[in-house]
This record gives C-alpha cells, sequence and structure tokens, in this order.
C-alpha cells in the first residue's frame, strides 16, 4: 500500500465533517455540565485589606518610620501570619465560616490579608479582623520582649541596691530601662499598620458563567476534536475512490449511488431493470462500458463478481452489470457460484431447483440449466441450485473450470457472481478460471 498523503486543510475540515455528531456532542455535554453547575453554584465575595509590615522604631531611633525589614524578616512574619494561633484568635470573633489567607508579592513588605465568603459585609469585616489582630500580636510581642529585657535590668538595680551589684552601672541601668519603656510605649502606636482597609465587594468574583461556559465550550471543542481525529485514525474504512485506488493500485471502474429498494417491493431491486433513467442505473452502464474497454486490449469474456465481506454489493453489481450488458446487445449468461449463500435467483425471480451444482453434479448440461430472463433475449441465467456441504471443493474441481468454458463459444460475456473472498477460498479457486475479477468495495464500509 502507498504511504498516507500529507493531509491538507481540506483533509482536515472533512474529518471533522464526517465525524460531526463525535465533534458536537461533547460540546453539548460539557457546555450543559458547566451550566448546571453554574446555576448551582454559591455566590462568593473577596475582600481584602492590606498591611504594611515594618518594625518599630525604639528609643534610640525616635523620628524615624520604623527600620526595614530584611526579607528573611518578611518571610518570617509571613509565616507568623498564616500561623494556626492567629487564625484561631481570628476564628473566634468571626466564626468558621470566612476562609482566610494571606499572600505577599515577592520582595514586598506590604501583606494582602483576604476573606472569602457567601457574604460581603462578612468578607470585609473578616479581612479587616485578620490584619488587625496580626497587627495586634506583632504589637504584644514586641511590648512583651521590651518588658521581659525591662525585667532583667530591675534585677540588676535591685541587686545594686542590695550591696550585690557594680554601684558604678546603676546610672547605665536607669538609662536603659527608661529607654525600653519609651520603646514599649512606641511599639504600641507604631510598627505594622494598616494601609488599606477592606471593603464590601460590589459583585462575587465565583461563579463566573460567561466566562466558564466559554471555557467549557473550549474544552468540550477540544475533547470532541481529539475524539473525532482519534476515530478517523483508526477508522480503517475506504471513504471514497481516491482512497479505493490507493490501497488496491487498480484503477476505479465505477462509483455505484447508493439503491435503496422501494419498502412495498418484494424482490430486490435490478435498477437498471426497474429504474433505467435513475443515476445508478447510469452508473451501471458506465460500468459495462469500462469493462468493454478493458475487452479491447485484453480477452475478458470471463468476469467474477466478489467482494471483501458479506453486504457490499457484488450480487447487486453483478446482476446490473449482467443486465446492462445484455441491454446494449451482448449476448450474457449470469452464473451463481455463491454456493454458500445464493442471491441471484431472488433478483430475477427464478426457480433454483436446477443450477450451476445440478450442472457440477453431471445431472444436466450448462445450456440445460441457463433460463432465461423474462423479456430479456439476451441474458441468461444459471443459479447456484442446491448447496453443496464443501463448495470450495466442488469449485476446484476439473468438472468446474471445464464448465465455465464450455459455453464460452455460444456468449459474448459470462458474469460470475462468488462469495466474498475474505470469508472463505471459493472466489480464489474461481479467480484462476476467469479472465478478470470485479472487486466491489462499499464506502465507509469496506
Amino acid at each position: 500500500v502507498d504511504p498516507l498523503p500529507e493531509m491538507t486543510l481540506r483533509d482536515y475540515v472533512g474529518v471533522v465533517w464526517r465525524h460531526k455528531w463525535i465533534v458536537l456532542l461533547p460540546i453539548v455535554v460539557v457546555g450543559l455540565t458547566a451550566g448546571f453547575l453554574v446555576s448551582q453554584a454559591e455566590e462568593k465575595y473577596s475582600a481584602s485589606a492590606e498591611v504594611l509590615v515594618q518594625i518599630p522604631p525604639t528609643a534610640g531611633s525616635v523620628g524615624t518610620s520604623g527600620l526595614v525589614m530584611s526579607p528573611r524578616m518578611v518571610e518570617n512574619e509571613l509565616e507568623t501570619a498564616k500561623g494556626s494561633e492567629l487564625i484561631a484568635i481570628v476564628r473566634q470573633d468571626i466564626g468558621p465560616e470566612p476562609t482566610l489567607s494571606v499572600t505577599s508579592s515577592e520582595s514586598s513588605d506590604v501583606f494582602r490579608f483576604t476573606a472569602v465568603s457567601g457574604n460581603a459585609d462578612a468578607a470585609a469585616n473578616a479581612a479587616n479582623t485578620y490584619a488587625e489582630a496580626y497587627i495586634e500580636r506583632q504589637q504584644v510581642e514586641l511590648v512583651n520582649e521590651f518588658g521581659a529585657r525591662a525585667s532583667v535590668i530591675e534585677d540588676q538595680l535591685e541587686a545594686i541596691e542590695q550591696g550585690e551589684g557594680d554601684p558604678s552601672r546603676e546610672a547605665e541601668y536607669r538609662t536603659q530601662l527608661e529607654d525600653l519603656q519609651v520603646s514599649a510605649d512606641l511599639a504600641m502606636t507604631s510598627g505594622a499598620k494598616l494601609i488599606d482597609r477592606a471593603t464590601p465587594p460590589g459583585a462575587p468574583f465565583e461563579p463566573t458563567p460567561a466566562r466558564t461556559l466559554m471555557l467549557a465550550l473550549v474544552v468540550g471543542a477540544l475533547i470532541g476534536l481529539g475524539a473525532a481525529f482519534l476515530v478517523d485514525y483508526l477508522d480503517r474504512t475506504i471513504r471514497d475512490e481516491e482512497e479505493l485506488q490507493r490501497v488496491s493500485r487498480v484503477p476505479n471502474l465505477a462509483s455505484i449511488p447508493q439503491v435503496t429498494p422501494p419498502k412495498k417491493q418484494d424482490l430486490p431491486l435490478v435498477v437498471s431493470r426497474d429504474d433505467p433513467g435513475s443515476a445508478p442505473a447510469e452508473t451501471y452502464r458506465n460500468l459495462r462500458t469500462a469493462v468493454r474497454f478493458i475487452a479491447l486490449e485484453n480477452e475478458l469474456q470471463m468476469i467474477q463478481v466478489t467482494s471483501s465481506h458479506p453486504g457490499e454489493g457484488k450480487t447487486t453489481t453483478a446482476t446490473n452489470l449482467a443486465f446492462a450488458a445484455s441491454k446494449a446487445g451482448q449476448r450474457v449468461l449470469l452464473i451463481d457460484c455463491d454456493l454458500r449463500k445464493p442471491q441471484v435467483h431472488t433478483f430475477f425471480g427464478v426457480p433454483n431447483e436446477i443450477g450451476f451444482t445440478t450442472v457440477l453434479l453431471g445431472e444436466v448440461k450448462l445450456p440445460q440449466a441457463a433460463q432465461r430472463v423474462p423479456n430479456e433475449p439476451k441474458l441468461l441465467v444459471v443459479t447456484s441450485g442446491p448447496l453443496p456441504p464443501d463448495p470450495s471443493e466442488l469449485l476446484s474441481g476439473q468438472v468446474a473450470s471445464s464448465t465455465l468454458s464450455e459455453f464460452s463459444d455460444q456468449i459474448d460475456l459470462m458474469v460470475i457472481d462468488s462469495p466474498p473472498v475474505l470469508a472463505v477460498s471459493d472466489p480464489l479457486v474461481l479467480a484462476s478460471t476467469v479472465d478478470g475479477v470485479v472487486l466491489v468495495a462499499s464506502a465507509a464500509s469496506t
């Protein structure tokens, strides 16, 4: 088989069009699912308060706005703000419902305290409470730290008063104690401060119907397109004439439109006879013409018609080809060599008691088994006859080969209907006897 040709934009569009329902189904399903989930989703509001994190000034740095914190110190403060101990304190005031979080952009000493709730006012109140609790906790920790250091110095002063310490350092200790008191007072009024209070948001940030539905449609389309191209890649059926010629490496004789018989018709439709003006009848005449042109260069008196699998239209093709050739003035003999599921007799409504197997058994001669189709003087039909237990063995004998050539001088064309070639070996046996084989393929089925 020749390598697959490179796909063009037209080929891609063709894949999508062939599998349009596979593409559309995920879009519809994902879109409806997303719509349902959006309709059931609870509205959520997000509010944020911003805190400038800094070290408060001490007695020795009065007049400054605070010391700049190193990245490591900012990171430590962020972990403190995220700590379960602080969140537990906040929960005592706001309750368990709002979701709390704190973030900080890289290299920034501004913390964003965020609360998410189903109520806008509750979200804003929780964010502000969280930020204020952090500020208060920092102040308390600093005051406690200054208090602990002051307690140590007070112990030193008490020791001096009792004659156990160094009296010369009393003035130094008292100065340090005063500085610590000033620093503690400064810690309660400076340091981290709330620079942007949270306000109730005017609209929820979730759900977002338009964005969600658009994303759902995109995801559904991607799933559908992926599934369509996967199905097309795994599809080994022959869809058109170009693909048939690529895989078979032989020319296409004709492309026959689908023939649908009327519901009230008992016998199978021979469209070349029953509807000669239709498009399928015209294409069968084109098939007859193509066969005659081939016969100009090569002897083509005995033609075998087969297919790869059952149900692809081989018997319909054989009967219509035989009929079209007879209407063109050729003397035609149609033989049903499908000795497993014969159908030719049903197309022309002729009996099947005597047929090809009867001839092979020597009970009658081939001319005696040939039946003339009513109103068609140039068309003879040999039905299958009684079905044998081993058709391949019967067809492979010398009798079958000599029988098929027995009538050759009395006809112009012999059309042989045979079983599907992949199902049984009968067609391979017959192929060695005939002049040519017409292989029938059903579009999007074979």
